[in-house]
């Protein structure tokens, strides 16, 4: 297509110079990103707020060899949503007890972390820690904004379940979803235990792209060339914030992650293959949700940084990936996967 063809060109032109501006930000010490030493051996200790005591609860760490003592983590990254959060923690807490009634051998938790926001995003969500229990409901608050790669992953680190859930903090794809993800997961896992499951959105997007500006439309192309290049075809919906990963498989992969904004799903797609962790791609129901973060300045932030991940992974091989499936992330032989560091993929 003609959009296609001039997104292509867009690419080949802008190309040279952002992967020279990202080979000198990787080069200088990573630039603004956390060292994969200083990532895996972080001894800041994280801890809840409890509505019921003066004393915080110590957050308990995914690499722990603890065995994980929830049945789903469900991490909700939130800045400045004040607005947008209340409803889908209506949602999710409603459909969780409900699962929960029926199968009480089901247990859960929820976990906010709000990304340095300015409104009263960390006042909204205590509510629901005093109403439901600090051992339900887990409100993480990061000091300043650092991004939502961030959050997601601060989140997924002090998380106990046995699958950990990403969901974005708007709701545009319903919990309940969750139940699509998870039965392509226990099917992964039968030859697995390191299983990764993406929320896709691609079967809607011959609908989104009859309503998008053709503006919309040359950029949405610009960026899905950029993350073939980065990452291949395999996965066609990197950026759904609706993804499900057993322990396992968030031990290997999450503590690795660089990026603290956009790309980070990207990234995380990387790592799994890098590792050779089991990906499946699963369609779920998306809503167009108003009050997005996403602004037309980001464009070239998640442009860079998904040159960053070529030029750190594949160019200049300077950002390490450390394997083991038994372990976590922390040890075993560097770049290791099953069939030659390529995921294994379906897609539903």
């Amino acid at each position: 297509t003609i959009c296609g063809a001039l997104a292509m060109l867009l690419v080949h032109v802008v190309l040279a110079s952002l992967a020279a501006i990202a080979a000198i930000a990787v080069v200088i010490k990573h630039a603004f990103l956390l060292p994969l030493d200083e990532a895996l051996h972080d001894t800041q200790q994280v801890c809840f707020e409890s509505p019921n005591s003066i004393t915080p609860v110590v957050a308990p760490s995914l690499l722990a060899t603890d065995p994980p003592s929830k049945s789903l983590s469900v991490v909700i990254p939130a800045y400045n949503e004040e607005l947008r959060l209340p409803a889908t923690l209506e949602e999710t807490m409603r459909y969780l007890q409900q699962r929960r009634a029926k199968r009480p051998t089901f247990t859960y938790e929820v976990i906010v972390v709000d990304d340095g926001s300015t409104d009263s995003t960390s006042e909204v969500a205590f509510e629901y820690v005093k109403r439901h229990g600090v051992d339900a409901v887990r409100l993480l608050t990061l000091r300043s904004n650092k991004g939502k790669g961030q959050a997601v992953k601060s989140g997924i680190m002090c998380s106990r379940g046995k699958n950990v859930l990403f969901m974005d903090a708007d709701g545009a794809t319903a919990i309940e979803e969750v139940e699509k993800l998870e039965k392509k997961l226990r099917e992964g896992a039968e030859e697995t235990q390191r299983v990764m499951v993406v929320g896709s959105r691609a079967h809607m997007q011959s609908a989104a792209t009859a309503k998008r500006t053709a503006v919309r439309n040359f950029l949405m192309h610009g960026f899905h060339a950029l993350v073939t290049m980065v990452v291949g075809n395999e996965i066609r919906d990197t950026q759904c914030g609706f993804k499900l990963m057993t322990r396992q498989a968030a031990q290997d992969i999450v503590p690795q992650q660089r990026l603290q904004r956009w790309a980070f799903d990207v990234e995380l797609i990387k790592l799994a293959g890098e590792l050779g962790v089991r990906l499946h791609e699963v369609q779920v129901v998306w809503t167009e949700i108003s009050g997005s973060k996403v602004r037309a300045s980001s464009i070239l932030h998640i442009a860079f940084e998904l040159l960053l991940i070529k030029v750190g992974y594949d160019v200049l091989r300077v950002w390490d990936v450390r394997g083991g499936s038994a372990g976590g992330a922390a040890g075993g032989a560097d770049r290791v996967g099953g069939d030659g560091g390529k995921p294994w993929t379906t897609r539903a």
